[in-house]
This record gives C-alpha cells, structure tokens and sequence, in this order.
C-alpha cells in the first residue's frame, strides 16, 4: 500500500499479516480527502488496520492522530509504520468501546473520527451507536466518518448526529456525520 497523497505521497506503508483485515482502497483514501481538510486537525481512527487512514490524514498535515486496535499485531504494524513517517500519534490496544468510554473521560475531542468497522460482523451498527452516544468526542464543527459495506449501511440519524453525505464506491460506502 501506498500513501497517495501530501508530502509522504508514495511511501510504502506495510500491511497487517492477518488475512481477516480489510484494507480501505487507495480510491476511497482519495475521495475522503478530498471531501474534508485535514489540515491542522486533531484525528482519530477507530478499527486502524494497518493505519493507513491516519498515516494519509498526517501526510496531509493533520496536527494530532490517535489509532485505537483491538488486535496487537495491528497495533505493531501500526507503529512500525508511523516510523516510516516519523510520527508520534498514539496507539490505543483495546476495544474501540473502551478507548472512545477512556477518551471521553479525559475529555478528548477531534475534529474527525473515522470507523471502519470489519464488514460482515455487526459492528457498523454498534460503531454508530457508539459514535452517536458518545458524541461529544466530536469537537462542534467535527465529522464523523463510517465506512461500511453497501448492505450495511448506518442509520442516517441517532439523537446527537445526524448524516449529511453519503458517497459509494462500488460496495464501499462512506458516511459522514455531524452533531
């Protein structure tokens, strides 16, 4: 995989070994970008793979990043990729319900919160719910970003956020949410 945009363009990042992790294409990367500015912002990636969504966000010159994983060798990759760019974003180890609870107590806010729930597994649901209770994570201008498989999609409105584009990309679709 590659970094496909900002002053990391081009860097190779590595993949998870794990077979069961999906990867967002290169395509969709784009199209994330290029729907939100990054620039200066504070970010936070929930499901993180291999990091490549965040690692795009600081290429593109976001001020702060944290990756919350629950499977400890993502989380190795993950770091072993922010040293290809010399970044200290943080790495959270543990399911995404608990970081979000750990964040919100000690009164974190982001400008983006991009979820990219395993497909197929019932999390796309749980990672509105989620988002949605826990809304004040977003800062008053944030987004928030699911990305789901087409048949799956996340409601368009929970009590504090509601949906305000919706992009497809063949069977990929991205959410995008505000409070």
């Amino acid at each position: 995989m590659k970094i496909t945009g900002g002053k990391y363009k081009g860097t190779i990042i590595s993949s998870v070994k794990d077979k069961r992790t999906r990867y967002t294409p290169a395509i969709v990367r784009e199209a994330i970008y290029d729907t939100i500015d990054v620039t200066g912002k504070d970010v936070l990636e929930l499901f993180g793979g291999s990091g490549i969504v965040t690692i795009e966000a600081l290429s593109r010159e976001a001020r702060n990043a944290t990756i919350v994983e629950i499977a400890r060798s993502s989380c190795w990759t993950i770091r072993k990729n922010l040293e290809k760019i010399a970044s200290k974003a943080t790495v959270i180890n543990v399911d995404f319900r608990i970081a979000v609870r750990r964040l919100e107590e000690k009164g974190k806010s982001y400008d983006i919160i991009f979820m990219d729930p395993p497909f197929g597994t019932g999390l796309t649901l749980e990672a509105f719910k989620t988002l949605d209770y826990h809304s004040q994570l977003l800062k008053e201008d944030g987004i928030g970003i699911i990305e789901s498989f087409e048949k799956e999609m996340p409601p368009e409105n929970g009590k504090h956020i509601y949906l305000f584009k919706r992009k497809k990309y063949g069977d990929i679709v991205l959410s995008f949410y505000r409070r």
